[in-house]
């Protein structure tokens, strides 16, 4: 009796695959996958957007950094001292009129 039985159920368990099952398989993996896909390319996208921003950021804060080692470079020199002086100061240099415009 326990062979008969036994037999039984291994015949229960093995069960027939059929074309319909592997055409629904191939398409679940095939949207998967298309999904996946669609995912990566809109994270690539946005990733693209974010390094052309960072490259135009880059660029201005270059540009910015080259305008302010220039004006270090002219605060220190000569020239700047004597405009600073006029300018700010109001001191004038030898042969130079000075005009004072009063109430």
């Amino acid at each position: 009796m326990s062979r008969k039985r036994f037999r039984f159920m291994a015949t229960q368990t093995h069960k027939k695959t059929t074309p319909k099952f592997f055409l629904m398989l191939t398409l679940v993996c095939v949207i998967v996958a298309c999904a996946v896909f669609v995912s990566q390319e809109q994270k690539s996208l946005e990733i693209e957007q974010e390094v052309a921003a960072l490259q135009e950021e880059y660029a201005y804060l270059q540009s910015e950094k080259q305008r302010i080692e220039y004006m270090i470079e002219y605060a220190q020199s000569e020239a700047y001292r004597i405009q600073y002086a006029r300018e700010k100061l109001g001191y004038v240099q030898e042969n130079d009129v000075k005009f004072v415009i009063g109430d």
